[in-house]
Parts: structure tokens; C-alpha cells; sequence
């Protein structure tokens, strides 16, 4: 089996996905913990307010993850994920 069939295997492809799902919720157990740690200086909140800072965290992680998801997105098209794959999940310390 030559690196392009392996690259363009659905297991691979599998792999991307399950990749950036373990990636959001990476940053999603993030955002949540850091919202819940500074809960108390926040004082009561309006519901307007938790709205807003929900929504501005998310937005955050959004930014953040755009360029990786995409970059993962990106090279599973181009028949190159296996080592892009292994290098995300290096650098956010990923099991998947």
C-alpha cells in the first residue's frame, strides 16, 4: 500500500475528524473551567450578561481553532493527514 492510498483511507479520514472533535472539546472543557474559576469576581450576572460572556468565549475558541481545524481539513484533502494528524494531537495532547 503506497503513503497516497494510506492517506486517502476513510480510516484517515476518520482520524481527521475524530482529530478535530478531540480538539474542540479540548478547548470547550477549557473555556468552561475558566469561566467556572472566575465565576465569584464576576459578581451576579444578568442573564443578558451570562449571555454575552458565553457568547464572547465561544467566540474566542472559534478564532483559535480556525486555523488548525482548517489545516487538518485541508491536508486530509490533500492526501496528507497521517502527519499533520499526529502533529495536532502532539502539541494539544490529544487521545483520541
Amino acid at each position: 500500500m503506497t503513503s497516497a492510498m494510506i492517506g486517502s483511507s476513510p480510516v484517515l479520514d476518520s482520524e481527521v475528524s475524530g482529530t478535530i472533535i478531540s480538539l474542540r472539546e479540548r478547548f470547550e472543557v477549557v473555556r468552561r473551567n475558566e469561566i467556572r474559576r472566575v465565576r465569584g469576581r464576576l459578581g451576579n450576572l444578568s442573564v443578558d450578561q451570562e449571555n454575552v460572556v458565553e457568547s464572547l468565549s465561544r467566540g474566542i475558541i472559534e478564532k483559535v481553532l480556525q486555523a488548525p481545524v482548517a489545516l487538518l481539513l485541508n491536508t486530509a484533502a490533500a492526501n496528507q493527514s497521517a502527519f499533520i494528524v499526529e502533529t495536532v494531537r502532539r502539541i494539544f495532547n490529544l487521545r483520541t
